[in-house]
């Protein structure tokens, strides 16, 4: 029970690392600074927080993500996730220069850090074996893509492949992606309006839902992930914090009084 349980923390990780990508218009850019924090489910049962958060400035960006135990999950395993995607970032949209997952407090240990060659046309593994995979234009990672998903959204576009970095092999994985119509989503931040995009990748056995609010600048407020038609875990949006919006409602106020992030 105690291997099922780290495993539905380390598939909260990608669930949240695996969010959509439509990348189009130069216009319609999300915020240059964002925080959210969100609760990872596994059915019925909260498995802890997965927080994220954002910077872009000079012609550079920093995304994070960090998943940590909580509720039962946490009297059983303090296994945590920390997931970074930094590169350079213009009107044209995000260039990767490197990736890194660290994951720690567990049994099984699997590190990694990639480096963006783009000269060379090429993503390797900083330290190990992993062959050199060969880097097409537009290449993103599984982060920094929520970022330009968000951005073509509020462009209008509808859905598109485009090749991606996927796990710990180092493989370029094409995603498509396509819209599913509109509904509204309720989350422990609140109920929105959002737009439902579905994600597929080549040679994977997974499929992604995600809902994303334009009240948040498209920003996803829930994440559904599930292996051949079977369920493997929810993301649902608890607070948000990025240019100029706020989810709850109150968390801008909140953290005005408090003189922090409320995030």
């Amino acid at each position: 029970m105690i291997e099922q349980i780290r495993n539905g923390l380390a598939k909260a990780r990608r669930l949240a690392a695996a969010v959509l990508l439509l990348t189009g218009a130069a216009q319609a850019a999300p915020p240059s600074q964002w925080q959210a924090v969100y609760t990872v489910r596994q059915g019925s049962i909260e498995g802890g927080e997965a927080a994220q958060s954002y910077q872009a400035a000079d012609g550079h960006y920093r995304l994070t993500l960090d998943v940590t135990p909580g509720g039962v999950v946490a009297l059983f395993t303090q296994e945590t996730f920390h997931d970074e995607s930094s590169g350079k970032v213009d009107q044209h949209g995000w260039q990767p220069q490197r990736y890194v997952h660290l994951r720690q407090g567990g049994k099984k240990q699997r590190d990694y850090e990639f480096l963006f060659d783009w000269q060379a046309g090429q993503v390797r593994e900083a330290q190990g074996d992993t062959p050199p995979a060969r880097l097409s234009p537009g290449t993103l990672d599984e982060l920094v893509y929520v970022e330009a998903l968000r951005r073509t959204l509020a462009a209008g576009g509808t859905g598109m492949t485009a090749p991606v970095l996927y796990g710990s092999d180092g493989e370029i994985r094409d995603y498509t992606l396509e819209t599913l119509g509109e509904e509204d989503v309720t989350t422990p931040a609140g109920t929105f309006h959002a737009v439902k995009v579905r994600r597929t990748q080549s040679g994977g056995k997974y499929t992604v839902t995600l809902w994303c609010a334009p009240q948040l600048d498209y920003f996803p407020v829930r994440i559904d992930r599930e292996k051949r038609g079977r369920p493997q875990g929810t993301l649902l949006l608890k607070r948000y914090q990025g240019g100029g919006r706020s989810a709850p409602a109150s968390t801008t106020a909140d953290s005005s009084r408090q003189g922090g992030s409320g995030v």
